[in-house]
């Protein structure tokens, strides 16, 4: 299977963002065998919380963006996290 193009991975970028999070994991597992998730809800900049897949067949890289919403004194199982974002990058060796 072909690289994604940039045209291609900004239609994936548009088709994702209009999606819920749960949706989109899943969308994305199945358009490639070997999809591998690099983190799951990981901090990568003060509240947000990212979570990362890299499509290696389709040499495409996509990054779900989520905010916590919960209140600082809340319990842990009380959080209300919303799906804001969408990153859709090329891989290194996508040079398309």
């Amino acid at each position: 299977m072909a690289f994604l193009n940039q045209a291609q991975r900004r239609s994936l970028l548009d088709e994702l963002s209009g999606m819920k999070l749960w949706r989109a994991k899943f969308k994305l597992r199945l358009m490639d065998p070997k999809c591998r998730l690099r983190f799951l809800r990981n901090a990568q900049q003060s509240g947000e919380w990212h979570t990362s897949y890299v499509l290696e067949t389709l040499g495409t890289q996509v990054t779900l963006v989520e905010v916590n919403h919960a209140e600082n004194d809340q319990y842990r199982n009380k959080q209300n996290f919303e799906f804001v974002n969408v990153i859709v990058e090329p891989t290194p060796n996508n040079k398309s």
